[in-house]
């Protein structure tokens, strides 16, 4: 992350804006950064009806919209153990 540019930094803080937000509005469970020594990348837990809800929550992230090279994989989660749940 180091190496990033003043304007993929711009873009990173509203990514992570726009996440938090919906973490907010209670259908974004958990996201964050992950510690991988082969680059940069976060994971997000999403709460939503259908696949068509997650890709337009995915095409309105700031950091997908930006398109210089930002991505975003949706892979469902059919079974999740929780505490508390």
């Amino acid at each position: 992350m180091t190496t990033m540019t003043a304007d993929e930094r711009d873009i990173m803080q509203a990514h992570v804006g726009y996440w938090t937000g919906k973490v907010a509005a209670g259908n974004t469970l958990v996201f964050g950064t992950v510690a991988d020594p082969e680059g940069g990348c976060g994971i997000g837990i999403i709460k939503v009806a259908d696949r068509a809800e997650m890709e337009a929550l995915r095409d309105a992230d700031p950091a997908t919209r930006s398109g210089i090279g930002f991505s975003c994989d949706i892979i469902p989660l059919p079974r999740l153990a929780m505490a508390g749940g």
